[in-house]
């Protein structure tokens, strides 16, 4: 009897070590979990998309709704889904998204490399420099500028104001702006600084005492500032005040109701195009494109559902036809 348990028990230690080594009895073995596997991939997809948006005087807001065909929702909140966020600049949308795993936004591609957060393809095709130049990313935009018209033509601060606008025009002012991510073409016939500069005789003198006011949009604010600091010493160091807060006060802050005010703007930026009642009584002169930029659909860097997306899904997630991450 003795003798009977033993090989009994024997048996199901055998078993029992075959079954934890991973064996079977009949010659299969047991799949070690995944590790890889990230933890969070099923909470992720069950979970609400958050949807921020710019508000309704952005040019970056503009540009975005305009291109994916949601037009209507460009300045105007009712087309959007319920609870949706609004951030008043492209900083503010960049700190959001990427404090939000579930949240959903679009930013200038000019900030897209310092931001930390994952771009979305647009209808398949990356968003680069090469893609937007070639014409086969579609999300893009213009940054145009808009200057005030002095009462005082003669003036310091008018004078400078043209030669600036000069400047932005030059190989060394475009490369800049290249270099700050707008994108730009640098011709062999654009004037170089050196072959212009005759035509400003104001940037010989000493304008230390001279104030130049840049505003308007976000998205257009490194830029803006770059070309400023490098052109303030080249034209008697005058001094450059910025103060960027969105498209919409480029024209209001140099032709519209604030022209005159504590804000009042000597150069204003846009991300968008100039409304036709925005450009009336402006000189051809004084308003125009800088570069283009491209807009970017982004989610958090966690967030690895959304690869890429169409323009009519774009729209579905505004408008609240899809509001969970296992619809996209």
């Amino acid at each position: 009897m003795k003798r009977k348990m033993s090989k009994l028990m024997l048996g199901l230690v055998a078993v029992t070590a075959l079954v934890s080594c991973g064996g079977s009895n009949d010659g299969s073995s047991v799949k070690p979990v995944d590790s890889e596997k990230p933890v969070e991939s099923e909470k992720t997809v069950d979970a609400n998309i958050k949807v921020y948006t710019r508000d309704t005087t952005s040019g970056t807001r503009d540009g975005f709704f305009t291109t994916i065909g949601f037009g209507d929702a460009k300045a105007d909140n009712a087309p959007l889904v319920a609870g949706f966020i609004e951030v008043a600049g492209n900083g503010d949308m960049i700190n959001a998204i990427k404090g939000d795993e579930y949240g959903i936004g679009y930013i200038s591609l000019s900030s897209l490399a310092t931001s930390g957060l994952k771009a979305v393809n647009y209808e398949g095709v990356e968003p680069t420099e090469a893609n937007v130049l070639n014409e086969t990313y579609g999300l893009t935009r213009n940054f145009n500028f808009m200057a005030r018209s002095y009462i005082d033509p003669a003036s310091a601060q008018a004078q400078l104001t043209k030669a600036f606008l000069a400047y932005m025009g030059t190989q060394e002012g475009k490369a800049t702006i290249k270099a700050n991510d707008g994108i730009v073409s640098i011709l062999v016939d654009d004037p170089s600084w050196d072959a212009i500069k005759a035509d400003h005789p104001i940037v010989n003198q000493d304008n230390s005492g001279v104030t130049l006011n840049f505003g308007g949009s976000t998205s257009v604010e490194k830029i803006a500032k770059a070309l400023s600091a490098e052109f303030s010493p080249l034209a008697g160091n005058f001094n450059a005040i910025h103060n960027h807060t969105g498209s919409g006060d480029a024209w209001k802050r140099t032709y519209g109701g604030d022209k005159d005010g504590a804000n009042s703007l000597d150069i204003g930026f846009a991300s968008r195009e100039f409304k036709a009642e925005e450009l009336t009584g402006v000189a051809v002169e004084n308003y125009g494109l800088i570069c283009v930029d491209a807009i970017v659909t982004v989610v958090n860097p966690q967030n690895s559902l959304l690869p890429s997306a169409s323009a009519a899904l774009l729209v579905e997630i505004y408008n609240g036809t899809k509001t969970l991450w296992s619809q996209v």
